[in-house]
């Protein structure tokens, strides 16, 4: 049976002016992390002693300061323009209250960390980096990190203040080789979001929390070809759109709540362990491409390349996709899109309770920096309440801190959404999975994408036939690490 996508290109139009440069699309950097993970095992070459290095460094610091004197500290990151002003503005509330300490920003260019890549090469790494969740394990495994737990377990009150709130799976999620190498800045789960107004005309209800075992596939199916709309065969509007990466929501969001994970050791995965040939995974795989190619509820890549899936929501020709967070602030400020969150929708395998997949981002030392102390300093600042409470206030990002993701600061940043706790109670619960932290991941990045989105999405193959072969080249990706 030829399960291939017959769709249009121009099945639906949209306005693709409205989309703004402040939502800057996560698949884009996530399409790329790799190449700069890829980098970051280049730049270590010859790090070997930096470990060493680091440790003799934090024994001297105090030596080398003389009172009164001001350190500067870089601090590489990557952010839009918005990110950017708030990222200033909490450095001048830092250096306010720590006049020893001057905060010099690196933003990170359009070539994802290849700027960080020169400069560690170079000799010259930021004493603070950004650190993102698929790059992070690159660095840390060349010795490009400090390991964070030598300052955590001496300092009792950040112990009772902020890892006393961190969310375990976030920490899991930021641990390579049993060492905390990063502190979580914010979280980005996965969502559904969805038109309210669409919702309300097709008099439907729409789930409230994580727990409703009714909240099936079926339901979610009968929901999206209720809001779906025709104007004789073409489609006018979609009831669902990929709104992210689509092999990362198949293999991880809808593969999560189905029960089955791509990895069952997310991070550093071991030789042999790519599990998507789980009967559990094929399926979810497989249905979330029949959304598609059989339903024709979902708009194909040919539709999504010419119009995005987040630019169709916010046009309101797609009314509901999933997708995180980040891209509240461009939703939240589309003149007439009322929209908000709801879980994502349970396979038949899965749990009672629905499940999704976690990343994010956070901030870690170098492990060359002349100034560990001061770093410190401004880590627990940064990952800590004052830094975390702006963060919640913003709206940009859901926090990483579970008293903050549940405070009124929070809830009112984000009043567009009248469950926003959907975003953190999944974490509070703890029915998330990370993403795969694998310095393999330019060796497998490629193949994995082009399978799923280009054989089983565009409907030449059905998941089940190709899985096992594609598990076999991951795995042997990873044997290469």
């Amino acid at each position: 049976m030829d399960l291939r996508n017959t769709e249009s290109s121009d099945n639906v139009q949209g306005d693709t002016s409205t989309a703004t440069n402040e939502a800057r699309s996560r698949k884009d950097f996530l399409g790329i992390a790799a190449t700069g993970a890829a980098g970051a095992v280049l730049a270590g070459a010859g790090l070997s002693t930096l470990p060493a290095r680091a440790a003799s460094a934090y024994k001297e610091a105090p030596q080398v300061m003389r009172k009164g004197s001001q350190v500067t500290l870089t601090y590489y990151f990557g952010a839009n323009a918005t990110e950017a002003q708030l990222r200033q503005k909490l450095f001048s509330q830092f250096e306010a209250a720590n006049p020893d300490i001057k905060i010099v920003a690196q933003i990170d260019g359009t070539a994802h960390l290849q700027k960080l890549n020169t400069e560690i090469a170079g000799g010259n790494t930021p004493d603070l980096m950004m650190a993102w969740e698929l790059d992070y394990s690159a660095y840390a495994k060349r010795g490009v990190l400090m390991d964070l737990d030598q300052f955590i377990k001496n300092d009792s009150e950040f112990q009772h203040t902020v890892m006393s709130q961190q969310y375990k799976a976030v920490l899991d999620m930021f641990s390579y080789g049993g060492k905390l190498w990063v502190l979580p800045e914010q979280i980005t789960d996965t969502v559904l979001f969805y038109n309210k107004d669409h919702v309300k005309a097709a008099g439907l209800k729409m789930p409230t929390t994580w727990d409703d075992p009714t909240w099936t596939w079926d339901k979610f199916l009968e929901f999206a070809t209720k809001l779906t709309q025709k104007r004789g065969n073409r489609v006018t509007r979609y009831g669902y759109s990929d709104m992210w990466w689509y092999p990362l929501t198949a293999s991880s969001v809808i593969a999560a709540a189905n029960g089955g994970n791509w990895f069952n050791q997310p991070v550093n995965p071991p030789v042999g362990s790519s599990n998507l040939s789980d009967p559990k995974i094929a399926k979810a795989i497989q249905w979330y491409a029949d959304l598609t190619n059989v339903h024709n509820v979902a708009p194909g890549n040919r539709t999504l390349t010419t119009t995005p899936g987040f630019q169709l929501f916010m046009n309101g020709k797609a009314s509901m996709g999933i997708v995180g967070h980040w891209f509240y602030p461009a939703f939240a400020g589309t003149s007439g899109l009322n929209f908000d969150v709801a879980p994502v929708p349970i396979g038949p395998d899965g749990d009672k309770h629905s499940r999704t997949n976690i990343g994010g981002t956070g901030i870690s030392i170098s492990a060359k920096t002349k100034y560990p102390e001061q770093c410190w300093r401004f880590v627990k600042f940064w990952a800590g309440v004052q830094g975390q409470s702006a963060i919640a206030k913003s709206g940009l990002w859901v926090p990483a801190l579970k008293n903050i993701g549940t405070s009124a600061a929070y809830t009112k940043s984000n009043a567009a959404l009248a469950h926003a706790t959907i975003l953190t109670d999944v974490l509070s619960k703890g029915y998330v999975h990370s993403l795969p932290i694998s310095t393999a991941w330019p060796n497998f990045l490629v193949q994995w994408s082009a399978v799923i989105q280009d054989q089983v999405w565009a409907g030449t193959k059905k998941a089940a036939d190709v899985l096992p072969a594609l598990d076999k080249s991951i795995n042997a990706a990873i044997k290469k690490y």
